[in-house]
């Protein structure tokens, strides 16, 4: 969520000219872990209990800060489903196997791509624009001992062809497998360098999941519409709606489509 809050400058008033909207913008942090106290920074450590790792995540977010710096629902959607279900991952982790290698778009306080590298074990990258990346290595210090192998923070502009290559570059001995992301599709001006993101990363056999929740009908229609072009969609996950909203997160899986003479 940071990488499109960031890029896209100013937070869109919730009087907006999308008049299809069906909920505001402006989130709650509604996670179903209790947050610590405030500190006079306004701090707040929210935890997450994963049956499979001894202690729980726990990650800093600063909502004063601004947008990239809170925890957002659809995170801790992916934090409860995805270490709980392995068969949505492109391969089962298993005792002697190389871990996942996991790439985290718009990151924010990193709590999903931190959580799969504790649970499953994997190989993380949490990325996002160099704003947010204090918060970023802040997090992934915290959960240092929950992570078979150091969480990598860098810095991800989508659609930046340069940044892109530069992040594959450096996972080459061990190439993504799955790319995550959450509540990364709410504003319209960001949907087309998200999808030439995804057209990077997400080929081959390479996995997308994706928690979103539904908030402005026209961004969906433009980025579903896109994506169904070049990925496979399924919905994978439903959580009811929050309390006070029409919807809840939805957890959807991508796929590469084949191309027409390739294999």
């Amino acid at each position: 969520m940071a990488a499109a809050a960031e890029a896209a400058g100013a937070f869109p008033s919730t009087a907006s000219s999308d008049s299809d909207s069906e909920d505001l913008l402006l989130l709650p942090n509604l996670l179903p872990s209790a947050a610590a106290p405030s500190s006079p920074s306004h701090a707040q450590l929210h935890h997450f209990h994963i049956p499979s790792i001894p202690s729980p995540i726990t990650v800093r977010a600063l909502p004063s800060r601004g947008l990239s710096f809170q925890l957002w629902p659809s995170a801790s959607t992916l934090v409860r489903v995805l270490p709980a279900s392995p068969h949505l991952l492109p391969r089962a982790p298993a005792p002697g196997a190389p871990p996942l290698s996991v790439l985290e778009l718009g990151s924010g306080t990193g709590a999903a791509g931190l959580a799969l590298a504790a649970a499953l074990p994997a190989r993380a990258v949490l990325s996002d624009l160099p704003g947010a990346l204090p918060n970023l290595r802040h997090n992934a210090g915290l959960n240092a001992p929950l992570l078979a192998s150091a969480a990598s923070v860098v810095p991800l502009p989508w659609g930046d062809a340069a940044a892109m290559r530069e992040v594959a570059a450096a996972r080459a001995e061990a190439p993504f497998d799955l790319v995550v992301a959450s509540d990364v599709v709410y504003y319209e001006a960001l949907v087309d360098p998200l999808i030439e993101t995804l057209r990077f990363f997400v080929k081959g056999e390479v996995v997308f999941l994706m928690a979103h929740m539904r908030r402005w009908k026209r961004t969906d229609k433009k980025f579903f519409g896109k994506a169904r072009k070049l990925f496979n969609i399924e919905v994978v996950h439903e959580d009811p709606p929050l309390e006070g909203w029409r919807h809840g997160p939805v957890v959807y899986r991508f796929t590469a489509k084949k191309q027409h003479g390739k294999k």
